[in-house]
C-alpha cells in the first residue's frame, strides 16, 4: 500500500513530466494516472527558458562590440543584422523535465540522432529517466541536428537545451 506522502510525490512527479499515462503495480496495490495536457503549449516552455539567457547575451555582445580606440574613445557598436539575415535562426530542443539524459534506448545501442541527422516533429531524439520513469523526448520541429548539447548519462534540468536544430 502507498502512504499519503508517496502518492503525493508520485502525482507531483507525473504532473511535472510530459508522460500522459502512468501505471504501477507492486503486487499489493495498483496505481493508474492518466492526464490531459492539451492545454499546455510547448512554446510556452521554450519562451520561459529563453528570456533569462537572451538579455545577458545582448549585454555581452554589446560590450564586445565596443572596441576602444588608442586615444581612449569608443566606436559606436555596429549592428550585425546582415549576419542574422544570412544565418537561419536555430531552435533548441529543451528538457521537458529533470532527469538523466540518454542518447539511445539502451546501453551500446545506436543513438536516436546524431549531428547532421534530419528530424521531424514526432521523431524521438532521446529519453530522460527520473526515478525509473522514462520519458521519450520528441523533436517537435523539422530540421537538422547541428549540436547535441547534453552528454549521455548527464543529469539535466527542466528547460535545459539538449539539442540545437537548424529548422527547415
Amino acid at each position: 500500500m502507498f502512504t499519503k506522502q508517496e502518492l503525493q510525490d508520485i502525482i507531483e512527479l507525473v504532473g511535472r513530466s510530459p508522460v500522459q499515462k502512468f501505471k504501477y503495480s507492486d503486487g499489493t496495490a495498483k496505481l493508474l494516472i492518466v492526464k490531459d495536457n492539451a492545454f499546455l503549449s510547448p512554446k510556452a516552455d521554450k519562451r520561459s527558458s529563453k528570456p533569462a539567457a537572451e538579455p545577458m547575451a545582448d549585454h555581452a555582445e554589446a560590450a564586445a562590440a565596443k572596441p576602444s580606440e588608442p586615444d581612449g574613445g569608443e566606436h559606436p557598436a555596429v549592428p550585425e543584422k546582415n549576419t542574422e539575415a544570412v544565418t537561419p535562426k536555430l531552435i533548441e530542443i529543451v528538457a521537458p523535465t529533470v532527469g538523466t539524459f540518454y542518447a539511445s534506448a539502451e546501453q551500446g545501442a545506436a543513438p536516436y540522432v546524431q549531428v547532421g541527422d534530419k528530424v521531424t516533429p514526432d521523431k524521438v531524439v532521446c529519453v530522460l529517466e527520473a526515478m525509473k520513469l522514462f520519458t521519450e523526448v520528441s523533436a517537435k520541429v523539422s530540421g537538422e541536428i547541428v549540436e547535441i548539447a547534453a552528454e549521455n548519462g548527464q543529469f539535466v534540468e527542466y528547460g535545459q537545451p539538449l539539442f540545437i536544430v537548424k529548422p527547415e
